[in-house]
């Protein structure tokens, strides 16, 4: 491996909120980071990659720090990186040969696996890098001025819960001036109510306006994957995230729901009800691909036997779904196991998905909206599994 930089944990969480999740900005990204875990050695680097599509890369290729641990990729903008460490959000350019060159820091609000961010303008950063569940529902945020890497603003929003729950938010999405945060609602058990809410704010000044609930699914997103979708007509596509491994409750299906253009409100005549169209299987992220289609990830609950397998177990099928005709179909992509961060937007329409094959194979699957298909692309070596991918 290369002189090093930066780590990242082997649960990379990268969250990416907001209209630029749109294919005007994706479409001007030439470069990604492809994080790798080797847990047998302790050693989880990244790789600095321009092509998914095609060819083989190999760990020798890649770049960790080993004297500062327990790194988070927060979030991306063209050319830069934003890193979570210990005290710290450190911004970070890259230049052509991939090399890492820190262009400032503020101090965090803690360090944990699944921090929450969006741009609420090209420069202002939203962002709580910490913690993720309080039972007061108090949750501390930060808006960076990223572009000078100063402080503009530390305070906390309230999420309402009911008496003796706890909150945990999924991510920010900003949206006609408003910030949206979806969150679990659990009991003390940590089992979230069959109820899926989104607290309003106004973007401005992050005061509390409503919050909205709807009974079709529960927990909505979450923040180690991609989780919404902004279609080009600006309404807002959500995916509940409600199996065992991310909010513990099946009693509610997994499922789509809506926020159209203009509204703060949930579309109540629209919901695409996954575990119905999936055999009672139970949606992770999605991410969307352009024309209304996005793609799904699922957790095939046939294949799992014990909570870890939502994480190690090949237990994971992607389907292309069309939110208008609410069709699926089916990839045909190996079974893989890891699903965090797998799902990001290529150029020209086009999403990767990050495979940890059975057969040992680690790989980029290409799916393209103008054929409904996926095929191999970036073929990774000598790395145990690939444990994100990164557009910036």
């Amino acid at each position: 491996m290369k002189a090093l930089f930066i780590g990242f944990m082997s649960g990379l969480a990268v969250t990416s909120c907001g209209p630029q999740n749109t294919g005007d900005q994706v479409a001007k990204e030439s470069r990604y980071i492809v994080a790798l875990s080797l847990p047998s050695q302790g050693i989880y680097p990244y790789h600095v990659i321009s092509d998914l599509e095609s060819g083989t890369a190999d760990i020798s290729g890649s770049q960790q720090i080993t004297n500062i641990p327990n790194n988070v990729l927060v979030t991306s903008k063209p050319g830069f990186v934003f890193v979570n460490s210990k005290d710290k959000m450190t911004k970070y350019s890259v230049d052509a040969s991939g090399n890492f060159k820190p262009e400032g820091a503020v101090p965090n609000t803690g360090l944990l696996g699944g921090p929450i961010s969006a741009f609420l303008d090209e420069n202002r950063l939203l962002v709580s890098t910490a913690p993720r569940q309080e039972a007061d529902s108090f949750f501390t945020y930060q808006i960076i001025n990223a572009a000078e890497m100063t402080v503009e603003r530390s305070d906390s929003i309230r999420l309402q819960i009911n008496a003796g729950s706890v909150a945990s938010p999924s991510m920010y999405i900003v949206k006609e001036g408003k910030v949206l945060v979806p969150y679990i609602h659990a009991d003390g058990d940590n089992h979230a109510h069959s109820i899926a809410n989104v607290a309003v704010y106004d973007a401005k000044n992050m005061t509390y306006e409503k919050t909205i609930s709807t009974d079709k699914t529960a927990c909505l997103g979450y923040s180690v994957v991609s989780s919404h979708a902004f279609t080009e007509n600006g309404d807002l596509y959500l995916i509940s995230s409600n199996s065992n491994y991310w909010g513990a409750n099946e009693s509610l299906p997994s499922g789509i729901v809506r926020i159209k253009s203009g509204q703060t409100e949930f579309d109540d005549s629209y919901f695409l009800n996954l575990t119905s169209k999936l055999n009672g299987n139970h949606s992770g992220g999605m991410i969307y691909a352009g024309n209304g289609k996005v793609i799904v990830q699922v957790f095939e609950s046939g294949l799992i036997k014990a909570y870890r397998d939502y994480q190690h177990g090949f237990v994971i099928s992607y389907y292309e779904a069309d939110l208008l005709s609410q069709s699926l179909k089916k990839l045909h992509i190996p079974l893989s196991k890891y699903p965090r961060r797998a799902l990001e937007r290529l150029k020209n329409g086009k999403v990767a998905i990050a495979i940890n094959a059975e057969n040992g194979e680690n790989a980029c699957y290409i799916y393209d909206r103008a054929t409904g298909s996926a095929k191999k692309g970036l073929i990774y070596q000598n790395a145990e599994f690939v444990s994100g991918v990164v557009a910036f």
